[in-house]
């Protein structure tokens, strides 16, 4: 296997680079390779897209199902920080590795002191906005204005089309930034789902992925990521996740 190309953690500097703000105190770096990447994709905002589970192995194996995404975007192998989805989305957030920003649960969103990607945006007048899982989504609140959650259900597929009707919603607001978590996939790898229920997770995320990109600014920079390696039976011994770049006109083009 190849070497990586970035960490989880470079993503949130990469970022903030490109909206303009600071983000002091972060692990990860500036890698000229993700943020040139970006900068020709958009100048204009970015929406980050988390899919649970999205492992770089993984993905190459779903790829059929996911054209949206994979004919459009540049695929860069980006290493993960965690096996745990909570510490890994503070980590892709704020650029920090768990042992720094210390979230390894919801709760802890409410008392760590390292700030996140979206906050820094807020304090400096540049609107985010995200949707997550219902309890995450009420912490955000705390901290930024556009804040919306989804309550967990059994109906995973109906829970990652709520994600977006939302995500749709907020885009009305013209974030310059917006992060977003889908979980089909993770949901179905825990309760051992055969490939093909893996393949339509990730076909109806896919989906969802280029709705979004209608609704938003063509310029705008569409950054799709996973959070760990796939779990449950299907555990991987790559480490690595996906990570995907590309601008949100070119799938409408």
């Amino acid at each position: 296997m190849s070497e990586y190309n970035c960490s989880l953690i470079d993503i949130a500097p990469a970022i903030a680079e490109l909206i303009g703000v600071p983000l002091p105190g972060a692990d990860g770096v500036v890698r000229p390779e993700l943020s040139d990447l970006m900068r020709r994709c958009s100048r204009v905002g970015v929406v980050l897209i988390i899919v649970d589970s999205l492992g770089y192995s993984t993905y190459q194996r779903l790829k059929p199902s996911m054209p949206s995404v994979s004919v459009k975007g540049t695929l860069l192998r980006c290493e993960a920080v965690t096996d745990h989805t909570t510490p890994a989305i503070a980590s892709i957030l704020s650029g920090c590795y768990p042992r720094t920003h210390r979230v390894l649960t919801t709760a802890d969103m409410l008392t760590s002191s390292i700030k996140s990607v979206l906050e820094r945006a807020e304090e400096c007048g540049v609107k985010s906005a995200v949707v997550i899982e219902a309890d995450g989504a009420a912490a955000m609140k705390t901290k930024i204005e556009l804040s919306e959650g989804v309550p967990d259900s059994r109906d995973i597929i109906a829970y990652d089309a709520a994600i977006k009707g939302h995500a749709i919603d907020l885009l009305e607001h013209k974030p310059a930034l917006m992060v977003l978590h889908f979980r089909a996939i993770d949901r179905y790898a825990h309760e051992g789902r055969s490939f093909d229920d893996l393949a339509f997770a990730a076909g109806s995320i896919d989906r969802h992925i280029a709705e979004i990109c209608r609704h938003t600014l063509a310029d705008s920079c569409i950054i799709v990521c996973g959070d760990h390696p796939i779990h449950g039976k299907r555990t991987e011994d790559d480490h690595g996740v996906a990570l995907i770049i590309f601008r949100a006109g070119d799938v409408c083009d």
